[in-house]
């Protein structure tokens, strides 16, 4: 063999091994692509993993789970996690239905009717039942009389004037624009399916774009609390923000058009959503940046590691923003990875799961921000340390883990972002995950699967403005209908009140809870 003929074999043994790379690296994308479809369409939907399951899979044998209870075992259930019996349940339908209004219906025999003397009372059987009424609406005719004074010509006609209305020339009132706001933004109920709902259960004919007009003008009522509670969000010095995309009309182009509702997230001041038509640094400008850096936050922003909020803390690098990850995102991506190098995902995300395991058991003893950090400090620092020396060692050293792999981008972007994890162990204030924000935003996704989209860009706000109110109440357990009626009475009023902070979710919510505990007073 000559060396020509010798250096075209080592070209094509190069070009051949090249190629092989490339397909194995294009089949592993196709697998994992796959993988995610099946796991979509037939998978679970929670993330929670079950630890015999990872277990399996770290030691390649079967994870032994616990026999069944027999049928002699008369004893409560036992937690699988703390291994405590669990408490027997109570009947809290029952419990709930002693506060509603309640009447009694009397059932004697026919027998005992007919000859009552002959019989006596020895005891009772009582059953209770449920009924309910739709809603029902009230037509309101209001009568201004018109009097003069008699045998007076020259007399004024005296009429009196009109009592505040919410929308002057409408019929709309507190109670109605609570109704229609509640059934679109805590029920998804779209405007077009309660104007069939109207008309076909009342009769009554009231089109989609006149709750359209209505909305926008309740909207602008309370766009001076949404500020407020974007001031409040600035202030702080602890903020998870998400995102999640919305598409919205785009008039002329006959299509919809990518929108984001942004949602900010305080552990005191709850949620806020911001709406914007893209997915730009700048978006963040409108809630977190004030007129000054007196006046703008400064603190640690949690989230996933989008882009944007990096750039957005490089371009105020004159304020001191400190960025947080999430620790759920990074499991996610190891999650959606299991079926890439299985043995080594399993041992993962059973150290994570550690790491969950510690934190559920200080927030179930109700444990502080000291003792949470001090707990972190010792029992977490030596996994959260052992972790990020697996991730640099396998991106460095482990050449099958193709970088497109689902593995591959796992530990490229746990790599990323375990640093910022740091600030947990600091700061027992901090959540290693941005699981709140999630939670607030999952309502939103509930209502887009009815809606579908915004009207068009401008309502994308008015939107964001009704659900950061609903959801401030909502996270109190109170009513959202209530609170709505009431702050629009209010406003009706006062369309500009001298303390708009008196209106506030959190305001109503302390006055009604101690006019509840004044009232239990009086009773007692």
């Amino acid at each position: 063999m000559t060396e020509e003929q010798a250096a075209k074999l080592i070209e094509q043994n190069e070009k051949l091994l090249e190629e092989n790379a490339a397909l194995r690296s294009e089949l592993q994308q196709q697998k994992d692509l796959v993988a995610a479809l099946l796991k979509k369409l037939y998978g679970a939907r929670s993330e929670r993993l079950s630890t015999d399951q990872l277990l399996m899979a770290f030691l390649e044998d079967e994870a032994k789970k616990p026999a069944a209870a027999g049928a002699d075992d008369l004893g409560p259930a036992a937690d699988p996690e703390t291994g405590k019996p669990r408490a027997k349940r109570t009947s809290r339908l029952a419990d709930s239905l002693k506060s509603l209004p309640t009447t009694e219906r009397i059932i004697v025999s026919p027998e005992v009717l007919a000859d009552p003397q002959a019989y006596r009372l020895i005891g009772e059987e009582v059953s209770e039942r449920l009924h309910v009424s739709p809603a029902a609406f009230t037509r309101e005719i209001i009568r201004r009389q018109t009097h003069v004074r008699r045998r007076d010509p020259a007399a004024v006609p005296l009429t009196p004037p009109l009592e505040p209305c919410l929308l002057p020339g409408s019929v709309l009132t507190p109670s109605l624009g609570a109704h229609l706001l509640i059934e679109k933004f805590c029920y998804h109920q779209p405007f077009y399916r309660q104007e069939w709902r109207l008309r076909a259960t009342h009769g009554i004919e009231l089109r989609r774009d006149l709750m359209c007009s209505w909305h926008d003008h309740l909207a602008r009522l309370l766009e001076p609390l949404h500020q407020l509670i974007a001031a409040d969000i600035r202030r702080s010095d602890y903020v998870k923000v998400d995102e999640t995309p919305i598409r919205h009309l785009d008039p002329g182009s006959g299509k919809t058009a990518q929108g984001y509702l942004w949602t900010y997230h305080h552990p005191e001041h709850g949620a806020l959503f911001d709406w914007h038509a893209s997915r730009a640094n700048t978006c963040l400008d409108s809630i977190l940046i004030g007129e000054g850096e007196k006046d703008s936050f400064q603190g640690h922003l949690q989230s996933d590691g989008l882009r944007a909020y990096r750039t957005f803390i490089d371009r105020h690098d004159s304020l001191e923003i400190i960025p947080v990850s999430c620790l759920a995102h990074i499991r996610r991506k190891f999650t959606e990875a299991q079926g890439d190098h299985p043995r080594i995902t399993a041992w993962i995300l059973l150290q994570i799961g550690k790491i969950y395991r510690i934190e559920a058991e200080l927030k179930r003893r109700r444990a502080g921000p000291d003792l949470r950090r001090r707990a972190r400090r010792i029992l977490l620092r030596r996994i959260h340390r052992h972790l990020r020396k697996l991730f640099e060692h396998l991106k460095k050293h482990r050449r099958r883990i193709l970088p497109k792999s689902a593995l591959g981008k796992a530990l490229s972007y746990a790599r990323d972002q375990w640093p910022h994890l740091e600030p947990c162990f600091e700061d027992g204030r901090i959540e290693f995950d941005n699981n709140h924000t999630e939670g607030v935003i999952r309502p939103t996704k509930l209502g887009m699967k009815n809606w579908m989209f915004f009207g068009g860009e401008h309502t994308g706000q008015r939107s964001a403005i009704v659900y950061t109110l609903v959801e401030q109440v909502r996270r109190h357990g109170e009513d959202p209908h209530a609170y709505l009626q009431w702050v629009f009475e209010r406003f009706m009023h006062d369309p500009e009140p001298e303390n708009p902070r008196a209106l506030l979710p959190a305001a109503w919510i302390e006055a009604r809870r101690d006019a509840i505990e004044i009232s239990a007073e009086r009773v007692a």
